[in-house]
C-alpha cells in the first residue's frame, strides 16, 4: 500500500471523527460522561492529539534512524494516557482544539516525509490515526445517542 492510500484512509477517518466532535454541544464538551472512567469529549480530543503528537515524534525518529520499537510497554501506554488526561483537564477547549489540529498536521507531515514505508511506520500511523479515530468516533456516537458501542 502506498503512502497516499494510507493518507487517504487517515483523512476519511479524520473527517468522521471531526464530524462526531462537531456534534458535541459546546455546553457538553467538558461533561465527564463520554466514558465510564469519566472522560469528557475534550479529554478524548486531547487524548487523540497526544497520540498523534507521539506518532509524529516516533515517525521523525524512524526517519532519523533513532527509533527503538522496544520502548513501548502496556504500562508506559497507560501512564501516558493518564498523564494526557490530567493535562487535558487543565487546558481550555480552545487550546485542546488547537493541539488536536496541530498534532494531526505534524503526524501527517512526518508520515509523508518518510523515505521508506516500514511496518513500524505503518503500525504507528494506523494505530494513532485511522484506527484510533474510528474507536473514539464510535464512543462519541454512542454517547451522543447515534448508535450503540
Amino acid at each position: 500500500m502506498s503512502v497516499q492510500r494510507f493518507m487517504a484512509a487517515e483523512d476519511e477517518a479524520w473527517r468522521g471523527l471531526c464530524a462526531e466532535f462537531d456534534r458535541v454541544p459546546i455546553a457538553r464538551f467538558e461533561e465527564p460522561t463520554v466514558t465510564p472512567e469519566g472522560w469528557s469529549a475534550k479529554d478524548a480530543m486531547f487524548h487523540v492529539a497526544g497520540w498523534m503528537a507521539d506518532c509524529a515524534h516516533q515517525l521523525e525518529r524512524m526517519r532519523a534512524g533513532s527509533f527503538d520499537p522496544t520502548e513501548e510497554s502496556r504500562e508506559s501506554i497507560e501512564r501516558q494516557t493518564q498523564a494526557w488526561l490530567e493535562l487535558s483537564r487543565t487546558m481550555t477547549p480552545v487550546d485542546v482544539r488547537s493541539a488536536f489540529a496541530d498534532s494531526r498536521r505534524r503526524m501527517c507531515e512526518a508520515f509523508g516525509d518518510l523515505q521508506e514505508l516500514t511496518p513500524d511506520a505503518i503500525e504507528w500511523f494506523g494505530e494513532s490515526g485511522a484506527l484510533h479515530y474510528a474507536a473514539h468516533a464510535q464512543h462519541l456516537r454512542s454517547w451522543l445517542g447515534g448508535d450503540p458501542a
